[in-house]
């Protein structure tokens, strides 16, 4: 039997985890990866409650990649 562990895409951690669509600032373009001009766009991915808290906080997730392989981040005010 197969067992599936489902992570948070920002932090990696495995508790309290929930797949949601959110809008984030991608950093890349999408097809190719090339850097690009900050665009929102809508992702869906997994985010355990710590990160979402950090979220409903003001702190908006960042995300580089392309084709579905994307990296989904904070910045820190030192960025």
């Amino acid at each position: 039997m197969k067992r599936e562990i489902i992570t948070c895409d920002l932090c990696g951690k495995e508790k309290d985890v929930a797949t949601m669509k959110m809008g984030v600032i991608f950093e890349t373009e999408q097809t190719e990866g090339r850097s690009s001009k900050p665009y929102i766009d809508t992702s869906t991915f997994d985010i355990c409650s710590n990160c979402l808290g950090h979220v409903l906080k003001g702190n908006y997730i960042f995300a580089s990649g392309a084709m579905g392989y994307n990296k989904y981040y904070f910045k820190t005010k030192e960025d």
